[in-house]
């Protein structure tokens, strides 16, 4: 099981989303990432060796790693290095996907995602995108994976998936992975219940 935490905080300028893991003993990394929007705008990563260090201590290290991101992002002082993903800013490379029906993802008690996949850097649209990019979608309920899954995207570059409404949640996360020649990029959507 993946130790971590998952916290959304108001900044000076946006709502950024904060994930802190611990990644395990076969890849000893303290993980967080920074997203604004769904996307990645920073990542700090803290390696350990796993035999110089208690589990106990490995937990306190992504309480610590997670609790000092919220607190800059809060006082304000938390500057985004940008997405860690684009070596390049001017030519990036990884992927951007879009939320097709965000008004819209209600469906006969289900809640559908449509999905649209086109390679940064080129100005190209999704049906142009390479067959060999995948999809793996993590369904997250109360900061827990409900649900992995992978996927593939059609020969127009787009992709559905289904989720069932979570019945004793007022939200819930959808984490994507996208991977390909491009390279890979991660992207967040919120859904969250409708209030009166």
């Amino acid at each position: 099981m993946i130790f971590g935490f998952n916290t959304d905080v108001s900044g000076k300028d946006a709502v950024y989303h904060v994930q802190t893991e611990d990644r395990g003993a076969k890849h000893p990394v303290i993980d967080s990432i920074i997203y604004v929007s769904g996307r990645i705008v920073d990542r700090r990563q803290t390696p350990y060796v796993p035999g110089e260090v208690t589990h106990g201590q490995v937990e306190e290290m992504v309480r610590k790693q997670h609790k000092e991101l919220v607190e800059a992002i809060r006082a304000g002082t938390f500057v985004p290095a940008g997405n860690a993903n684009s070596a390049h800013p001017h030519n990036p490379s990884g992927y951007t996907i879009e939320l097709l029906n965000a008004a819209d993802l209600s469906r006969d008690g289900q809640l559908r995602f449509e999905l649209a996949v086109r390679a940064n850097g080129q100005n190209q649209a999704p049906h142009n995108v390479s067959p060999n990019v995948s999809l793996d979608v993590r369904w997250m309920l109360a900061g827990a994976v409900s649900e992995s899954r992978t996927i593939s995207l059609g020969e127009d570059g787009r992709a559905g998936i289904s989720f069932a409404i979570p019945a004793d949640h007022n939200e819930a996360v959808l984490l994507i992975c996208t991977k390909g020649p491009a390279g890979k990029e991660f992207s967040k959507f919120l859904a969250r219940a409708a209030t009166a």
